[in-house]
């Protein structure tokens, strides 16, 4: 991206996180002491949560493509690549080495390819780095909500110890544990999940010097 196209990026970066935040705002809260009969409203934010998180992963891998061939923040520093001068097109066929898709849901395998391709990863590790834990908890409930296995449940069980300290002693399902409330930021997991993501994504377009 040209420097123009990133500021163009970054306006669309926001504009798309006000209108998610927007419809995430009309949700009702969740209780998380007893399991949600609302199930509407459980599967209301499951599907907003899915529409933040592979926005993110775009966003990421855009971003990531721009550094790694040479392009600039918006303050005008470029990450030390391994691969520019080189277009986008080939750089992209060497980071897959041979895989049919990319994926950008694990912080740690988001922050592996960055710093195998540009020196100490950055700016995607450094920033990624300040949110780890709470993207990792993305990436759990992410596969949660799409894989009902015993291991994504086993998974799904650590962002419950994380968020509330404990498991539940009901089925609480994704879409409800979105839905209550965070006790330190006030707002629902979901706003503070979708917060983070967006956080994450505006940090890697304009990293402090």
């Amino acid at each position: 991206m040209t420097p123009a196209e990133l500021v163009q990026f970054q306006q669309t970066v926001a504009d798309k996180h006000r209108a998610l935040v927007a419809i995430v705002e009309g949700l009702d809260t969740a209780r998380d002491d007893v399991e949600s009969v609302d199930h509407q409203a459980d599967a209301m934010a499951e599907a907003l949560f899915l529409r933040a998180f592979t926005t993110y992963e775009a966003h990421i891998e855009n971003l990531f493509f721009h550094y790694v061939i040479g392009g600039i923040s918006l303050q005008g520093r470029a990450a030390v690549t391994f691969l520019a001068p080189i277009t986008e097109e080939n750089a992209r066929k060497i980071v897959k080495r041979g895989s049919k898709f990319l994926s950008w849901a694990k912080p740690s395998s988001t922050t592996d390819t960055a710093r195998l391709f540009m020196e100490n990863g950055w700016p995607v590790v450094d920033m990624i780095a300040t949110k780890s834990q709470e993207l990792a908890d993305c990436e759990r409930i992410r596969n949660r909500i799409a894989h009902l296995s015993i291991e994504s449940a086993s998974e799904f069980n650590v962002v419950q110890r994380n968020l509330f300290q404990t498991e539940r002693l009901f089925s609480i399902s994704p879409g409800q544990l979105l839905r209550v409330r965070h006790t330190r930021h006030r707002i629902s997991h979901l706003r503070r999940f979708v917060n983070v993501m967006n956080e994450t994504v505006e940090a890697i377009i304009d990293p402090p010097l």
